[in-house]
């Protein structure tokens, strides 16, 4: 039996990159399942505007700050 552990990060590594490669920041949010959608470099808190919507008309979704905790 093999792990599935190298598959799941090659999986995660190729979001990533995909989501890049489209030309968002893609900075993960905190609690998982979302990815800022706005230009990289942008001001300001990270937004999904594809996720976490409170209706499908809504202009934005989650938004959040980037932790700089160190």
């Amino acid at each position: 039996m093999t792990s599935t552990a190298p598959l799941l990060l090659r999986l995660q590594e190729a979001e990533t990159s995909a989501g890049r490669a489209a030309g968002y920041c893609w900075l993960a949010h905190p609690d998982g399942g979302r990815f800022c959608s706005l230009p990289p470099g942008h001001d300001g808190d990270h937004v999904d505007v594809f996720r976490g919507r409170a209706s499908p008309t809504a202009a934005t979704g989650t938004r959040w700050r980037e932790d700089v905790r160190r």
